[in-house]
């Protein structure tokens, strides 16, 4: 199963933030067991960077950043992406960029915790719920 892990999630992790830490956590595991294919859009890298350096210093975010990078595929978007984003109605730009390079580089899931904010577009998935696919399966 391939999928686009939003950067909430990854930030979970990151900042340990408490109850989300430990869905976040069992995701990237099996990232890195390759019982998912955990892809990350290549524009959350410096969004997580600076977020991580201002709560927890340069060489954290550093050595985080090597991290994630070691774990997840990074997948990106191009122009024609951006406006795509632009006309999907979305009210959040972010989360409309999220969902385009979700469905252009083909992953099965978007996983977030803001699911809300995606309104009834298909496949997209909390933590939990992704979880739950997965033992399913």
């Amino acid at each position: 199963m391939k999928v686009l892990i939003d950067t909430n999630i990854v930030l979970d992790i990151a900042l340990n933030r408490k109850p989300f830490v430990e869905h976040a956590a069992l995701l990237w595991r099996l990232a890195e067991q390759r019982v998912i294919t955990a892809c990350l859009s290549n524009t959350s890298i410096t969004d997580i960077f600076y977020i991580v350096r201002k709560h927890a210093g340069q060489d954290k975010a550093r050595e985080f950043i090597a991290d994630v990078l070691d774990t997840f595929r990074l997948v990106d978007i191009d122009e024609a992406g951006f406006r795509e984003a632009l006309k999907s109605g979305m009210n959040d730009f972010e989360d409309a960029v999220q969902y385009v390079v979700c469905t252009r580089n083909n992953c099965n899931v978007l996983a977030t915790r803001n699911k809300a904010d995606y309104g009834n577009r298909p496949n997209v998935l909390d933590p939990e719920e992704l979880l739950e696919r997965i033992k399913a399966q």
